[in-house]
């Protein structure tokens, strides 16, 4: 009897399961156990009785919540003629799953045997725990099965391999729903207990104990988050973590202990009140509570001086500093301040046509001006000192010259007997009109009868008939003619009116839209004012954002929504609306004298905004750009060379550029974010990761990368870590 191999599994939290092999067992029968305490995949899958071996996967549930376990079920149905023919183990390759946590889930030690529709099969059940981090449709791809069958019942016969795969399922993830979510809750999913304990019943004051809050029951232990632990009469300082797993074949579940070094400031018996753990129950769908029981602790002197009256006066210290004094905001809207001009597609182009005068005068001795071609009329005057030319040339330029004067084709007009008629209708004079058609005539003559007419005319002759032309005839006739494109002058003037009352159009109705929205920031002003004088803040703040939404950049505007934010208690939404004041007024000495007032640095790091005003750099790189380029230009024309004096110039334009370009982004702040509340930060995005430091509220953090509902912030002190995506405010335009 060939004896099973054991089938070794490790639970791990890798969001991506390597690839390996599970040994399918082939063991004896054993007897068959009841449908109702068969897994899902067995009782619910459908068997093909034509099939030796029968592969199919299932999710149990395929509905969960965020933080809910669901077991992927694999079950390899084998017949008994399929499993007396093999002769080694099946390969089976579990799906790749990027977007969950996955842990692998100990099997069964022997083997289920069933009977299915009259057939006898011995079933193999792999099962593996998913969590799913965001909620949202997961796809869980097939996964593959490989065995080989020999072809014969000989011992040396060649082997077939066979390969299947099972079902792709779907997994829903519902989000954590908000009614009734208590305030306190942190992300914890399951179905836990809680209990507290000390590593001893007595101390000493200035010497730390060890606090220890342990929470087991049924869920991920991995995801759990840390609780806060409340001490009012001693300093807490968060310590190690441990984790213990206890998974049956079915269900993840363990326990997580939470350390915290307390040391005691007050001397006498001294009590660690009941501790509120709040969680999340997917099967009861609600928010539950796991209270622990208080514990005791004897704190004897020690070298520390304590004294009840200093954490008083500390508490009263804070609660004088959370309540804010009076602020003033500011009667008007002021101007608009809007971004530097480096973005600005008038000022680039600026920038790139600068340097194209001097370029054009550093090439302009190497490239050769071709010479103008003179017009007809100018060559048949040279004709007349040149030597004489034949009749056919004559023609040609004087018909040519006549075309080009007042757009008519002499040799239809005489074919038709109508270039008397034509020129008369350009103003030429009859007798002028007369005399045009007598030369030409006889110019035909000469050139196709064959014969030479007594009076031929001479190049003289045509030359002083294009010029009473010329003179007589009005002007632009030519111009009146049809252009390339078949439309007439008038076309176009007529187009050029139609876009013009286009556009007045445009301008009408865009008018009233203007007008409301002017109107509709008019109310919310007064009514933001309003509220302020009554002292009701909250509402003050909703008005003022109102108005800061259509008057985006006015800085005024912006502060005071910062204002009335303090006032109101909102420290993120105040260092959100003075930071945006500041940045579009970088000298408004107010801005920064309020900005002190929040707890948070707010003068180093990506808080800090520079004294420079907001238009300063790009003036400065335009008016040197500029110049510099004009005196180079005039070097140039005069023939002198340009090219070191254009490098070193481009060279020191670029260092300006850079820095406005980093002034621009301090302004425009795009990657930059204000932290609502303090969280701590995490190393990883997921929320059972190990714990950092906590931000302050109103702190500026600069993002650096966003993965889901997570982002990736770096804080002032190099402290850099993962936090929600909720629990951040922008500074740019949201």
């Amino acid at each position: 009897m060939i004896l099973p191999r054991t089938l070794h599994h490790t639970l791990h939290p890798s969001p991506v399961p390597r690839r390996r092999r599970l040994l399918v067992c082939l063991l004896t029968l054993v007897p068959a156990l009841a449908v109702a305490q068969s897994p899902p995949v067995v009782s619910r899958s459908r068997i093909d009785p034509s099939r030796g071996v029968n592969f199919h996967a299932m999710l149990v549930p395929d509905t969960v919540y965020v933080g809910q376990q669901a077991t992927y079920q694999i079950g390899v149905f084998l017949n008994q003629e399929v499993r007396q023919r093999l002769r080694r183990n099946p390969e089976f390759v579990p799906p790749e799953t990027r977007s969950l946590l996955v842990y692998d889930l100990p099997d069964a030690k022997t083997p289920l045997v069933g009977t299915i529709d009259g057939r006898t099969y011995e079933i193999h059940v792999f099962q593996r725990a998913f969590f799913a981090l965001s909620p949202g449709r997961y796809v869980v791809p097939p996964s593959k099965l490989t065995y080989a069958l020999p072809q014969s019942a000989s011992f040396f016969s060649r082997e077939e391999s066979h390969a299947m795969r099972s079902e792709s399922v779907t997994l829903v993830v519902r989000p954590i729903p908000t009614a009734g979510r208590p305030e306190d809750w942190v992300g914890a999913v399951g179905d836990w207990r809680a209990r507290l304990r000390v590593d001893s019943s007595s101390g000493r004051v200035g010497n730390p104990l060890v606090v220890t809050m342990r929470i087991e029951g049924r869920g991920n232990v991995t995801l759990l988050p840390r609780p806060r632990l409340t001490v009012g009469w001693g300093s807490v300082v968060a310590a190690d973590e441990r984790v213990e797993f206890d998974s049956t074949p079915s269900t993840l579940r363990g326990a997580k202990e939470f350390d915290w070094l307390l040391t005691p400031r007050q001397v006498g018996r001294r009590t660690i009140p009941p501790q509120r753990f709040v969680y999340f129950n997917p099967v009861a769908r609600r928010f539950e509570l796991a209270t622990t029981g208080a514990v005791g602790v004897t704190v004897a002197p020690g070298d520390t001086v304590t004294v009840d009256s200093v954490a008083e006066a500390m508490a009263w210290a804070d609660t004088a500093a959370a309540v804010p004094a009076d602020l003033t905001v500011r009667a008007s809207m002021g101007s608009a301040a809007g971004y530097s001009w480096l973005r600005a597609p008038w000022f680039v182009a600026l920038l790139l046509l600068a340097p194209l005068p001097a370029a054009a005068g550093a090439f302009r001795r190497r490239r050769r001006r071709p010479r103008k071609a003179p017009s007809h009329a100018r060559q048949l005057r040279d004709a007349v000192n040149a030597p004489p030319l034949d009749a056919a040339s004559l023609r040609r330029l004087a018909h040519d010259a006549l075309r080009d004067r007042v757009g008519l084709d002499a040799g239809l007009a005489l074919a038709n007997a109508t270039l008397v008629a034509d020129l008369r209708h350009e103003g030429v004079t009859e007798e002028t009109a007369r005399m045009a058609a007598s030369l030409l005539q006889r110019l035909d003559a000469a050139v196709f009868s064959g014969e030479r007419p007594s009076q031929v005319p001479t190049a003289a002759d045509l030359s002083a008939l294009v010029a009473a032309v010329d003179g007589e005839a009005r002007r632009g006739s030519a111009a009146r003619g049809r252009t390339a494109n078949g439309r007439t002058a008038n076309g176009r003037t007529a187009d050029g009116r139609a876009a013009r009352v286009l556009l007045l159009l445009l301008a009408c109705a865009a008018s009233p839209l203007l007008a409301r929205q002017g109107d509709d920031a008019a109310k919310s002003w007064a009514a933001a004012h309003t509220a302020y004088a009554g002292r009701d803040f909250e509402l003050a703040e909703r008005h003022f954002i109102d108005v800061a939404r259509l008057r985006r950049d006015h800085p005024d505007v912006w502060a005071n929504v910062g204002t009335a934010a303090w006032m109101a208690g909102d420290t993120a939404r105040a260092v959100q609306g003075w930071q945006r004041a500041l940045r579009r007024d970088p000298l408004d000495g107010q801005l920064r004298d309020r900005l002190a007032l929040v707890r948070a640095v707010q003068d180093r790091g990506d808080a800090r905004v520079p004294q420079v005003p907001v238009q300063l750099p790009p003036v400065l790189l335009l008016t040197v750009w500029l110049a510099g380029w004009g005196l180079l230009a005039r070097r140039a024309w005069t023939g002198r060379p340009i090219a070191l004096r254009g490098a070193w110039l481009t060279v020191g334009c670029a260092a300006v550029l850079v820095a406005a370009a980093w002034l621009d982004d301090i302004q425009r702040a795009g990657d930059v974010a204000v932290v609502v509340r303090p969280e701590p930060l995490r190393a990883l995005p997921v929320l059972g990761a190990e714990l950092g430091a906590a931000p302050l509220t109103g702190e500026v953090a600069r993002v650096l990368e966003r993965q889901g509902a997570w982002a990736h912030v770096r804080l002032d002190g190099q402290r850099q870590g993962w936090i929600a995506g909720e629990l951040l405010l922008p500074l740019g335009d949201d």
